[in-house]
């Protein structure tokens, strides 16, 4: 599904990086195999999104977001760079 919603931005014009595990080179059966993996893992998501986001690029996060904390500092980032 975040192929599908790249390609409508990047057909749109507009630049877009989908960031989620295989970009990130991590096996996602070692990632949540422990709460600490999966607690690196997340670690290793955000920074990669902070890194991307910007005002000219869609960040797509392809993950297990499933925590209302982690998305809502995942929020927190977006409103501080003025994303949103």
């Amino acid at each position: 599904r975040a192929a599908q919603l790249a390609r409508v931005f990047i057909e749109r014009g507009q630049k877009t990086i989908v960031i989620n595990n295989e970009s990130l080179l991590i096996d996602r059966q070692s990632a949540y195999k422990s709460s600490q993996a999966e607690k690196t893992a997340r670690a290793n998501l955000k920074a990669a999104i902070e890194r991307e986001l910007t005002k000219d690029v869609v960040v797509i996060a392809d993950d297990l977001n499933y925590i209302k904390g982690y998305r809502y500092e995942l929020f927190c980032i977006a409103r501080a760079i003025g994303t949103t």
